[in-house]
């Protein structure tokens, strides 16, 4: 159990602090009694009994935790924290997404936790897309250890995730276009638009309009051809490359057209969001776990980011899990976070199912993982492939899993008029209008989804070792 000492009252606490100190020691108790409610009822694997002991087993959890910690909503309050870590101590290790560039919450939770508990955390993702975000894998050294094996994952060169539009370039001041004769560029009608307050109109969507066949593009200024190194091209010796001397030169097929700095867009790129392995062991079993926050964009392109993303990690770690020539081969393989997953049925659910990964059965029928139970963005997949695996003894067997809604306990929708008070905007006399959103940012606008896997393999290692010993003695 966490440890919460600063709800003891104090002699200068005035009225409204022992009010909320109150509220929040009956919070917990609920809140706990709440997840051991949930966790005892939870869906069960066919076939499989109920753990008895508890020590025999380990919980691993993923949570999106909404923006840890910032102001855009005011930031999390101590009983908020408190209740964070409350839901994370009823979890063994924990794969945390949203963690800000400032780690004083995460700190925080983690002293609340008491000195058992440690974190590892990535750097921060800069860039638009990948919004400043680090992620964290938080875990009880009673239960877990770290094995001494972290890092992010890149893709390699020619398997990196491709643009849906392609590649692409832009000009400074605008392209210039050489149409074929009689041709004209119309644009589609009924694009969606939205006004700025300058008067100017933008478009919210994508707009791709066809260039007629046999169109030339002007290049920027700065452009030129590029003949890399070992490149066949014809040469002369008093002209060098021979290319034909015409208006519209055609180029030996080694050629390389090279446009300044920072005209590309598109094209072969990285993880939005770079993906955090960390390799940790629990009683005999080891595991590595992939912690993700896929790309999420919107419109059919971005659905094509997305699913080209969740694509690219389950056939970049699948080939890892295979590998029979260094530690991973008795390690087994899960990646968990916000996936972005639309919905079961859905082609990012069938693309997170490729390369021998799999939801675990009791996952399959659970309610979403938002506060309205209706999206399916956070998964927990397993990576089931059996070939190359060096030790067989050891198995990933879920017992049981949910979504634990801790709405239902605390920020209830009816404790709203409680709350009020407590919704000012740091550095205003003004109040935040939409409790329901205030609150997301107390505690999350998702909630931890969780399975738990047996880690007592002593009998089955007994029985290898035994018919190993015979088999040698038959012999």
């Amino acid at each position: 159990m966490p440890f919460y000492t600063w709800l003891r009252p104090r002699s200068w606490d005035d009225a409204d602090t022992l009010k909320t100190k109150q509220r929040a020691a009956q919070k917990i108790k609920a809140l706990g009694a709440a997840l051991k409610a949930h966790i005892d009822a939870a869906n069960l694997t066919e076939n499989m009994e109920r753990p008895s002991d508890m020590s025999r087993s380990v919980r691993i959890a993923t949570w999106n935790i909404r923006e840890f910690d910032s102001s855009s909503y005011g930031y999390r309050s101590r009983e908020s924290k408190s209740y964070i870590a409350e839901i994370l101590s009823h979890f063994d290790l924990i794969a945390l997404q949203e963690i800000r560039r400032d780690l004083n919450a995460l700190d925080d939770v983690k002293r609340l936790l008491g000195p058992n508990w440690d974190y590892i955390a990535t750097d921060v993702t800069e860039g638009s897309a990948g919004n400043k975000e680090r992620m964290a894998f938080l875990f009880n050294r009673d239960k877990v250890w770290f094995r001494n094996v972290a890092g992010e994952l890149t893709l390699p060169r020619g398997r990196k995730v491709t643009d849906p539009f392609g590649d692409r370039f832009k000009v400074e001041g605008g392209a210039g276009l050489d149409l074929p004769p009689e041709q004209i560029l119309t644009s589609p009608k009924g694009i969606k638009t939205a006004t700025l307050a300058s008067g100017q109109t933008k478009i919210t969507e994508d707009v791709e309009i066809p260039l007629p066949e046999g169109t030339k593009i002007l290049l920027p200024p700065g452009s030129s051809i590029r003949f890399p190194k070992n490149a066949r091209v014809p040469i002369t010796p008093d002209k060098g490359i021979d290319i034909k001397e015409t208006a519209t030169p055609t180029l030996p097929e080694a050629a390389e057209i090279v446009l300044p700095p920072d005209s590309l867009t598109g094209g072969p790129q990285q993880f939005a969001r770079t993906p955090f392995i960390a390799s940790f062991q629990t009683g005999w079993l080891k595991i590595n776990l992939v912690t993700v926050h896929i790309y999420y964009g919107t419109g059919s392109a971005g659905i094509e980011r997305r699913k080209e993303e969740i694509r690219r990690l389950t056939a970049l770690l699948s080939d890892r899990a295979k590998n029979d020539n260094d530690s991973d081969a008795d390690a087994y393989f899960i990646a968990l976070g916000d996936f972005n997953i639309v919905r079961p049925d859905h082609e990012t659910m069938e693309a997170l199912l490729t390369n021998e990964f799999t939801i675990p059965e009791p996952l399959r029928n659970v309610p979403g993982s938002n506060v309205k139970q209706n999206k399916f963005y956070d998964q927990i997949a397993l990576w089931t492939g059996k070939s190359g695996r060096r030790k067989n003894y050891t198995q990933i067997l879920p017992y049981r899993a949910g979504v634990f809604d801790f709405f239902d306990v605390v920020y209830r929708r009816d404790e709203e008029e409680i709350y009020r008070p407590f919704m000012g905007k740091p550095g205003s006399e003004d109040t935040y209008d939409s409790y329901a959103t205030w609150r997301t940012h107390q505690i999350s606008d998702h909630l931890p989804m969780w399975v738990e896997l047996p880690i007592d393999f002593g009998k089955e290692y007994l029985d290898q070792v035994e018919a190993e010993i015979r088999a040698h003695l038959d012999g």
